[in-house]
């Protein structure tokens, strides 16, 4: 009897039964476009990818739906008629659709999710790139929907294909986080734009203002020119007047200086009148104002929700303390993390993570040709910021406050590499100890970290002073 067994190796068989097996194709992939007032969405059924000539999927059709209630509703309905001309289940389903347009995707997601289909989100990006791909010029919702439909069915074939990554969406909390965080950054622009409209207005109504206070754009100089408009009006003041209105301001350390600089200076100003420009000065500074204090608030939301507020029932963040034992964190910075990465679980690996927080390195191509490498384009904006700006601010303070990230940059420069790219490598760096940190539960230990660098911490701060971190906000 002849022997059946192969004489060639493929390794474990057993591993590949095993993946073969566990290994799900699903008979429907789904794929969304997400707009404002509307979305539209592809259903392709498994066969049609089939297709020899590759047409049969883009003749498909598409359904367009409104975003609100009826809309999603006649969604879902057409879902569970497949379901039941097929006979099949919500697990024979994959949904696919973009993270478009911050909460514009939020209502539809989530509905999908309580109803028990397999959803995943896939970066706007790689649509266009893998659309591309396919030779496929056509830009349309429609097209967009039908792509990621293929794109579902793609991965499925090739699950370690690079370009194309599936994350699981995102919670309520982290979509909280997330929020707060970009209407801060949104409050902190606006609040800095304000601030140079007054900085270029007080040039005209009070000009001798800077030789009193380093920066007029602070909330207690502010304050006083809303009781002071011009020059002229502060011309006869004496100087305890002064110091009371500055001292009333908020600016009490400097009150009694500032207050006789200007009782010498403001007799011989020559500030003229302008009226037609002490309006909008007032309304500059009282939308300064606002926009300060209402920073003031979203900080602390920001702190209440990662420590928590046991009498509104909110538990502290279980990342909280993690993130906020690496060097130069802020809350801020920790917040911005939290929305961004939501469940550490969501991603598989190292690689995968860094890609989607936008650190990871792609080939530099052209045609065949492979020139170098560079730091992808792609992943989140908020994440690649805040790495950058810690990054930034451990170099900074190298000097009174040596870490293992400025040796390993510093080593990287000796190395011949570029300052620039240097600092993309330890973007990446802190990428990677990020996801091990989270992952494994664990508290930033600088000693441990050294000694797995090879680098004796002593030797680091051996003369430095120890001082406090100064924190990024």
């Amino acid at each position: 009897m002849k022997s059946t067994s192969s004489p060639f190796s493929y390794g474990n068989e057993t591993e590949v039964n095993n993946e073969q097996e566990s290994r799900k194709f699903y008979q429907f992939y789904v794929g969304i476009d997400i707009g404002a007032s509307f979305h539209v969405a592809s259903c392709i059924r498994y066969e049609a990818f089939l297709d020899p000539k590759g047409v049969a999927w883009k003749r498909t059709k598409t359904l367009k739906f409104n975003s609100d209630s009826v809309g999603i509703a006649e969604f879902l309905s057409a879902l569970k008629q497949i379901e039941e001309q097929f006979n099949l289940n919500k697990d024979d389903f994959l949904i696919l659709l973009e993270p478009t347009g911050g909460h514009y995707s939020y209502l539809a997601q989530q509905v999908l999710l309580i109803e028990g289909y397999d959803l995943f989100q896939i970066e706007n990006k790689a649509v266009g790139e893998f659309r591309k791909s396919l030779g496929i010029s056509e830009k349309s919702d429609s097209m967009d929907a039908k792509v990621m439909s293929y794109m579902g069915w793609h991965k499925q074939l090739h699950p370690n294909m690079q370009g194309v990554t599936f994350i699981r969406p995102q919670t309520v909390l982290q979509s909280l986080f997330r929020t707060v965080m970009r209407d801060r950054w949104y409050l902190n622009v606006q609040l800095t734009r304000r601030k140079n409209q007054v900085q270029q207005l007080l040039k005209v109504t009070h000009p001798d203002l800077n030789k009193a206070f380093k920066k007029l754009s602070s909330i207690s100089v502010m304050k006083l020119v809303l009781q002071y408009p011009t020059g002229l009006h502060m011309k006869e003041t004496s100087e305890d007047e002064l110091y009371n209105a500055i001292s009333k301001a908020g600016a009490k350390n400097v009150a009694k200086k500032a207050a006789k600089i200007l009782a010498e200076v403001m007799p011989n100003t020559v500030a003229v009148p302008v009226e037609h420009l002490v309006g909008r000065q007032k309304w500059v500074i009282e939308e300064a104002l606002r926009l300060e204090e209402s920073l003031k608030l979203i900080d602390q939301e920001i702190h209440d929700l990662l420590w928590g507020v046991p009498d509104k029932g909110i538990q502290p963040h279980p990342y909280t303390e993690i993130l906020l034992s690496l060097p130069f964190v802020s809350e801020n910075i920790a917040c911005t993390l939290i929305g961004v990465i939501g469940d550490i679980e969501r991603f598989n690996t190292y690689k995968e993570f860094k890609k989607y927080l936008g650190v990871s390195a792609e080939n530099t191509q052209s045609g065949t040709s492979v020139k170098g490498t560079k730091q992808t384009n792609s992943g989140v904006r908020d994440a690649r910021r805040v790495l950058y700006q810690i990054a930034l601010i451990i170099l900074a303070n190298g000097k009174p406050h040596p870490t293992v990230f400025k040796a390993y940059y510093d080593r990287k420069v000796e190395e011949g590499m570029s300052k620039k790219k240097a600092i993309g490598h330890l973007c990446g760096k802190l990428a990677n100890l990020i996801y091990s940190l989270l992952k494994n539960n664990g508290k930033y230990d600088p000693v441990v970290h050294a000694a797995a660098c090879g680098i004796n911490l002593a030797d680091l701060t051996k003369s430095k002073e120890e001082k406090e971190p100064l924190l990024l906000s």
